[in-house]
């Protein structure tokens, strides 16, 4: 049986979460909690905080696995954090793995979740199993690191903090820049724009800068932060990537990198010179990462009959009149 968590599994988190798997490296680099205080977090809140957990337990009421999700604030996602046991641990994990995805696809499903996200290290195993569960894969991405102090540099012409005011060209950016695959897996909120997958264990704070030419964005450059470090995320036209270099140097800049308190930046496989840039700005390569995703509606044409004076019973006659979406 799988059910949501409550205060009686606690041991049962205790005790499977060391052989568990966690998900999405920036929210465990700036600072993740431990799976069983998300769960109580989220128990509390009734997930305004902290995470979504469901147990599973074998007849006998013992707990033999958990999954837990991350809920965006507005409802639409969720962002897949941890699973136990590991598949290597033992031979019923692929099994588990299954139906505790299954459950969550139903339950999200359920809840009007648009979609659920999964971003694991690039392993082939782990990917299989949520492929066989309907996730498929967005993208493949190589996350960077800098572990030193940068030294302030100038602001280079036409860089400057983003404000609400540049949402629109922000979003232009966006739809002329990202796959179509990637803008149809996230619907209406573009990555850059969405709220740092929380929870985390230590207060964090965003900024923006855009730089402009023309009044055009070129680019845009994304900081998120917290006392264990920085999540760099970078949008750029691919005809102005070259051009960047001073642009990444000025934000890293203000970061306050330190071996203590690094900053990583996840660069798609697609985005080729990009890993260079970095390099030549002191980064070194730090992980892999595949991003996998689920929909949990899609949509059907729908037709109805169309009924004209004169040749009713003579000719069938159908018209499309919109989409629903089916669950």
């Amino acid at each position: 049986m799988i059910r949501p968590f409550g205060l009686r599994d606690i041991l049962t988190l205790r005790q499977l979460g060391p052989q568990g798997v966690a998900f999405d490296l920036e929210r465990l680099l700036l600072g993740a909690p431990s799976p069983t205080q998300s769960a109580l977090l989220g128990y509390l809140t009734r997930h305004r905080l902290g995470s979504i957990t469901c147990v599973r337990e074998d007849a006998d009421g013992v707990g033999e696995g958990f999954v837990q999700v991350n809920p965006r604030a507005d409802g639409v996602e969720w962002h897949l954090a941890f699973l136990s046991p590991a598949l290597e641990d033992n031979g019923t994990a692929p099994h588990l793995w299954r139906q505790l995805l299954g459950h969550l696809i139903v339950s999200g499903t359920q809840q009007q979740v648009s979609r659920i996200y999964a971003r694991c290290a690039e392993d082939a195993y782990v990917e299989d199993t949520l492929r066989q569960v309907g996730f498929t894969l967005l993208t493949r991405e190589e996350v960077f690191r800098l572990s030193h102090p940068s030294s302030p540099a100038s602001a280079p012409k036409g860089l400057r903090e983003a404000g609400p005011q540049d949402i629109p060209a922000l979003n232009q950016l966006y739809r002329e820049v990202e796959p179509q695959l990637a803008q149809q897996a996230e619907g209406a909120s573009a990555h850059w724009q969405s709220e740092p997958r929380l929870p985390l264990m230590y207060p964090i704070s965003t900024c923006g800068y855009v730089w402009e030419e023309g009044g055009r964005v070129l680019a845009f450059l994304g900081v998120t932060s917290s006392s264990r470090g920085c999540w760099l995320q970078i949008l750029v036209r691919p005809e102005h990537r070259g051009d960047l270099l001073s642009h990444i140097k000025y934000v890293l800049g203000t970061t306050g990198c330190s071996c203590d308190r690094p900053v990583y930046c996840p660069v798609p496989d697609r985005c080729v010179g990009l890993g260079w840039l970095l390099r030549a700005a002191g980064f070194e390569p730090y992980a892999r990462q595949a991003s996998l995703v689920v929909h949990t509606v899609v949509r059907v044409p729908l037709k109805r009959r169309l009924v004209v004076a004169g040749l009713e019973g003579s000719v069938d006659v159908g018209t499309p009149v919109g989409h629903i979406f089916q669950r």
